[in-house]
């Protein structure tokens, strides 16, 4: 067997090559998204308390405005409004409802009867 000999003083130090900080990185990522995280969530409960304060007082109520009102005066009636048929019909309609508010419509014979039961305990 051959031993080579090899001369260790002329070999040039190999250079290291730095690792990657990996862990940084990921703590800055985290980070951020913790901080969006935190934003978001803020914005949304300030969104509810937004909605809350404005359904928890009274609502306004409106006020209503004035209408006017016209009040036309019938010049000219028309032909039927003088005629006897329909003032005849109009007396007929007015005495059906004197009748029908002078009637009473209410049954007392179909009332349930009074039941006073003494009951003890």
């Amino acid at each position: 067997m051959e031993i080579i000999d090899q001369d260790f003083e002329n070999i040039l130090p190999v250079e290291e090559k730095p690792k990657k900080k990996i862990l940084p990185r990921k703590m800055i990522f985290l980070g951020g998204l913790l901080f969006l995280l935190i934003l978001i969530l803020t914005a949304i409960s300030l969104n509810l308390k937004q909605g809350r304060r404005s359904f928890s007082g009274t609502l306004p109520i409106p006020t209503p405005t004035p209408t006017p009102i016209l009040i036309e005066k019938i010049t000219n009636p028309s032909f039927y409004a003088t005629d006897s048929a329909i003032l005849k019909i109009e007396e007929e309609l007015k005495k059906i409802e004197q009748e029908l508010d002078s009637t009473d419509l209410k049954e007392n014979s179909l009332n349930l009867p009074v039941l006073d039961w003494e009951v003890k305990f």
